[in-house]
């Protein structure tokens, strides 16, 4: 049986193996997982809550082990890796006092108001397949999980073969809450794992990149499942004249340099009105400067690694191809190899071509791009002009200005004077526009695309009921009437 072996992306140590998962050991998951959902979905809610529950507390409770198990497979810092634990707790959270008001059946009007019923209802699809990527490997595996099993389902996981480890520890703490362990399959390998779990599930949720989810869109669509994307960004942020500088500076930088610049809704792309252009440059740049590089067990670094060398080396060559364009680097502009081979410094650069690779695709690192405008007009356009259409955030004098700019952003999520924090605002739907992705999380979007809608109509008995009314209609004179009828049923309050 082939092994994966996880190293340390720092240090090269071996962090752990697992064994990939062949084509048979694959179905035989499924195959159990199928088995384990028919029981499953016959739970009530809340005994599905308690398993999940219990879960919740466990993180928390084991949050040292799950903190430990995360920055060995990735090299990021401790508080990024806390930053997992919390966001997987607050979307267990959520769905746990939210979930069952969300998928209970709910009455809707009839064909003819009083005399027919309608009631819509949510079905679990059965297994929901996650394909997810490697950096946020506890968060985007455990928290697409917890709203997939709490809708009734069964789950089976193929993490990223860089990062498993993470979504096997999830795996073990749910069954140790209780979970039968047949309900979370985790299957390991590559992409051709990726590509034959497709075959097995009844919906499939992705996240990774725009040319990956194209693929996985194409194979979902040969079976006629339904499928959920969450793709690449290439995130603008737009900073006004009288917004507070010092506080967008800090925003900025966790929006940029959180994760080291791994983060799907990272801020990449800043327009900054060109009156204050320079001194928020120099303010980000300095505050840039204060960030240690590092990778420990300890609560006072900034940024960690990068997940490899070669992910390192790709969003070097985007630096040093906008130097070359004509880009000014303001801060970092350097790999860090006393530090370990993947660390890239946070880097800050001004007069950016806009042909460069850098402003047009996504980097994926600690690199923020800065680029005056004149107006809020002109930034709005400038934000715009891009493929990707994920997240966005804005910076200005006051709300209504702020807001006003939103409204005309063409992305799946704005965060006013905020950057990353639609990760956590469970009740909103996160997801993106363009190529950014189909489908959302969080939010009831979030637990109800594990779930396929079923309406059931119930109508009177007497002469056929509803369906026989129109076998009714002999003569003009009774069409006549009930078109007449028809016409003033709009005007009828309460039953239009």
């Amino acid at each position: 049986m082939d092994q994966i072996k996880v190293r340390n992306p720092v240090t090269g140590e071996l962090a752990g193996t697992v064994n990939c998962a062949s084509p048979s050991e694959l179905s035989s998951t499924a195959a159990r997982a199928r088995q384990a959902q028919r029981k499953w979905s016959k739970l009530s809610f809340r005994a599905r809550r308690e398993v999940i529950a219990g879960f919740h507390d466990r993180i928390l409770d084991q949050a040292a082990r799950v903190l430990d198990t995360i920055q060995l497979e990735t090299g990021k810092t401790r508080r990024d890796a806390f930053a997992e634990v919390v966001s997987v707790a607050g979307t267990a959270r959520y769905y746990l006092s939210r979930g069952e008001s969300i998928l209970a059946p709910s009455a809707k009007r009839g064909a003819v108001p009083l005399v027919t019923q309608s009631v819509l209802e949510h079905r679990p699809y059965g297994i929901a397949g996650l394909i997810t990527p490697w950096n946020y490997p506890f968060l985007l595996t455990m928290g697409d999980a917890l709203p997939a099993l709490l809708a009734g389902n069964a789950v089976v996981i193929k993490p990223s073969e860089l990062t498993p480890l993470s979504a096997v520890l999830g795996q073990q703490l749910l069954v140790d809450s209780g979970l039968d362990p047949d309900l979370l399959g985790i299957v390991n390998g590559t992409g051709e794992v990726g590509n034959e779990l497709i075959r097995h599930v009844d919906y499939i949720g992705f996240t990774g990149g725009s040319v990956t989810g194209r693929k996985v869109a194409a194979a979902a669509a040969e079976r006629l499942i339904p499928y959920s994307l969450e793709l690449g960004g290439k995130n603008p942020m737009i900073v006004l004249k009288g917004a507070p500088l010092k506080e967008a500076a800090r925003g900025l930088l966790s929006g940029s340099f959180s994760n080291a610049g791994q983060t799907c809704i990272s801020v990449e792309r800043v327009y900054v009105e060109a009156s204050i252009f320079e001194e928020f440059s120099r303010i980000v740049a300095e505050a840039t400067k204060q960030l240690k590089l590092g990778w420990s067990s300890s609560w006072d670094l900034d940024v960690g690694s990068l997940i490899h060398s070669a992910h390192a080396a790709k969003v070097l060559g985007h630096i040093e191809e906008a130097v070359q364009f004509g880009a000014g680097v303001l801060v970092g502009g350097s790999s860090r190899p006393d530090l370990g081979p993947a660390f890239v410094e946070p880097t800050v650069l001004t007069r950016v071509n806009h042909r460069a690779s850098i402003s047009t695709q996504e980097t994926f690192g600690p690199v923020l791009s800065m680029y005056p405008v004149e107006s809020a007009h002109e930034a709005i356009v400038m934000a715009n002009d891009s493929n990707y259409g994920l997240n966005a955030s804005v910076w200005a004098g006051s709300t209504d200005e702020a807001l006003n700019v939103a409204r005309q952003l063409e992305a799946g999520s704005v965060g006013i004077h905020s950057t990353l924090m639609i990760y956590n605002a469970f009740d909103v739907p996160m997801g993106g526009m363009k190529i950014s992705g189909i489908g959302r999380r969080h939010g009831e979007h979030g637990i109800l695309r594990y779930t396929q809608e079923q309406s059931i109509v119930t109508s009177f008995s007497t002469a056929g009921g509803y369906d026989s009314m129109l076998g009714k209609i002999r003569s003009q004179k009774i069409a006549d009437g009930i078109l007449k009828f028809v016409k003033l049923w709009r005007k009828i309050p309460g039953i239009r």
